[in-house]
């Protein structure tokens, strides 16, 4: 009877066993298909300015994109989303300049990362947040990749990202952004130029710096360590939804709420330089939001 018992116990592990490769094989398949796409798409052509006025707009527009929060005040990278101890995976902030171990971009190639979340071969980039600014302005595009190439060389090799099994698991249920080519609209058409104003529609089109930590909608969510704190929601509807305009200048311009209470060192508060105007513009919209 126990000989019985025992055999079936067995079976029924072998079987689940089998199942879950199955499974993981079938993960495995499907993720390295989303890798190893190739996306075919039109690239747009930009007159890159190198002219001092034009740097120091891509410089500001680098602060506020995150570009200097993920590659660094000089973008040599190195900062570890998952580092190598991470049950997920390894993905360090890849270093941008031309320094050995960066990369060697055309116009063409920057056109592509940034509008399209894709590399040189048109495979899609890692966790590269194109998504939040691919639909810069023209003028505002150019004046960053003019900003970024004009940075000089720092010798820098990062890590070679990888999966780990949860990685992919995490990916393949959608749980883990890891490709942001595949929620880009490939078609869009770009403005020529975005004036500046005090205005909810400008503040949305700042804002969308803040998805990356915030949620599409704006609304938060869990820590992505055990470390870190729940990122806040920041729509109407979050704490900062009682705040005024003047109250929202303060925190980026002290690192502390109305309240007094300092920011976690994950909100990157001291990377930005928006103006005061953009802040307000930007309190508009996230006021505005559900």
């Amino acid at each position: 009877m126990l000989k019985k018992i025992f055999k079936w116990i067995l079976f029924t592990v072998s079987g689940i066993i089998a199942l879950a490769l199955l499974f993981y094989a079938f993960v495995y398949l499907r993720t390295e298909a989303r890798i190893n796409k190739v996306y075919d798409v039109k690239l747009q052509t930009l007159v890159i300015p190198t002219d001092s006025a034009s740097y120091l707009n891509g410089k500001h527009i680098a602060e506020n994109r995150g570009c200097m929060g993920c590659h660094g005040g000089n973008l040599a990278g190195g900062r570890a989303f998952l580092d190598t101890l991470s049950p997920v995976g390894v993905l360090y902030a890849a270093n941008i300049t031309p320094g050995e171990g960066g990369i060697h971009y055309t116009d063409a190639d920057w056109i592509r990362a940034l509008r399209h979340g894709l590399r040189k071969d048109n495979k899609p980039l890692w966790f590269m947040p194109s998504h939040e600014i691919y639909q810069l302005s023209n003028q505002e595009m150019a004046s960053l990749i003019g900003y970024v190439k004009q940075q000089p060389a720092v010798d820098n090799s990062v890590p070679a990202h990888s999966l780990k099994p949860l990685g992919r698991l995490l990916t393949f249920l959608n749980k883990f952004p890891l490709f942001p080519a595949e929620i880009i609209d490939h078609q869009a058409a770009y403005k020529e130029h975005v004036d500046p104003a005090v205005t909810a529609e400008y503040g949305g089109y700042l804002a969308t710096s803040c998805k990356g930590c915030h949620g599409l909608n704006f609304k938060g969510g869990p820590p992505n360590s055990p470390v870190e704190p729940p990122i806040p929601d920041i729509s109407s509807t979050g704490h900062p939804g009682k705040w005024k305009d003047t109250d929202l200048l303060t925190v980026f311009h002290t690192g502390k709420t109305p309240e007094g209470k300092q920011l976690s060192i994950y909100m990157p508060w001291k990377d930005f330089t928006y103006t005061d105007d953009e802040i307000k513009a930007i309190y508009l919209y996230l006021h505005q939001t559900p």
